[in-house]
């Protein structure tokens, strides 16, 4: 008994002079880490993910460049350094899977505080860069149709698509379109009137907080307001996603995740994950239990052919 106590009490005096060690090693890191800006954390933590980033990536980026980008969003929007790390280290690991930089400036991809966590949004360039470099598209775009344009579309099994844009003033939007043509042969294109895009806008979580949250006689700080065209030429590329390649649904169905209310992301598996409704700055949006987002793609599609055109 005594043989146990010597060394239970010689363990203890190890463990006592161990104790001021390990308290002064730990003074010594936090007083590092109270060193570091919170961007400067974030950097090292983003410069700790690179090897991950690379095996995320597309041959055409580098982590380097990727981690540069992202840290330049970041800096460029503040607010981002206050959300929940985890959910921006998740997106900025979207944008990786995605091959899709956040540089919130070139139109492929943003990085948007969501509650007390980030987001990551495709832009319609961003939409419309995977379906290019998915191999499977030979050309897509998105227009904006004028009054005075000549514009004719035909949906059926005779379709047919005419827009002749007007020389000089050519008047109000009235119709917004996406186009694509699929290498293995076939095309596929969608059209929204001007009033289905503004109905689509008006039920934007996104748009309705920037609306209530605007000062009176002020204009709401929403790309809807601003960047109203570009807005609807998303809108158009979104609504054909259901016909490019799974990327590219995956990346339009986290965008619409977004303006139904719910955050979005891919996992480490690159499989789409839609959390469950939540509440943004004390506005609930109502919307079903979580699901893959996917859902809606393939429940609305028409039938294809074979080549990935519209029957």
């Amino acid at each position: 008994m005594q043989r146990f106590f010597g060394r239970a009490e010689e363990r203890q005096d190890e463990v006592t002079v161990a104790e001021p060690k390990a308290a002064a090693q730990t003074g010594i890191a936090k007083s590092e880490e109270k060193k570091l800006s919170p961007i400067d954390s974030v950097r090292k933590a983003i410069d700790l993910m690179k090897p991950q980033m690379a095996l995320a990536l597309p041959r055409h980026l580098t982590p380097e460049r990727f981690a540069r980008v992202s840290v330049s969003a970041i800096q460029a929007n503040p607010k981002l350094l206050n959300c929940n790390r985890i959910s921006l280290f998740a997106a900025l690991m979207t944008g990786a899977q995605l091959g899709l930089e956040p540089d919130g400036v070139l139109g492929q991809a943003y990085l948007i505080p969501f509650g007390d966590k980030v987001q990551f949004i495709p832009g319609y360039k961003g939409l419309i860069s995977l379906a290019r470099n998915s191999g499977e598209v030979n050309s897509i775009a998105a227009h904006v149709v004028h009054e005075r344009d000549r514009f004719e579309y035909e949906y059926g099994l005779e379709e047919k698509l005419v827009h002749k844009p007007a020389e000089g003033d050519r008047g109000a939007i009235t119709h917004f379109y996406a186009i694509a043509r699929f290498k293995q042969g076939g095309h596929a294109f969608e059209v929204l009137t001007l009033e289905m895009v503004l109905a689509i806008r008006d039920k934007s979580s996104g748009y309705k907080i920037a609306k209530s949250s605007a000062k009176s006689g002020e204009e709401p700080e929403t790309p809807w307001v601003q960047h109203f065209a570009e807005m609807g030429r998303k809108t158009a590329i979104r609504k054909l996603a259901k016909y490019l390649p799974m990327n590219v649904q995956k990346a339009a169905a986290i965008a619409d995740a977004f303006d139904s209310g719910r955050h979005a992301r891919l996992d480490s598996f690159g499989e789409l994950y839609v959390e469950p409704a939540a509440s943004i700055e004390g506005e609930v949006i109502d919307v079903g239990a979580e699901s893959s987002g996917l859902d809606s793609f393939a429940g609305s599609s028409p039938a294809t052919d074979s080549k990935g055109g519209r029957k």
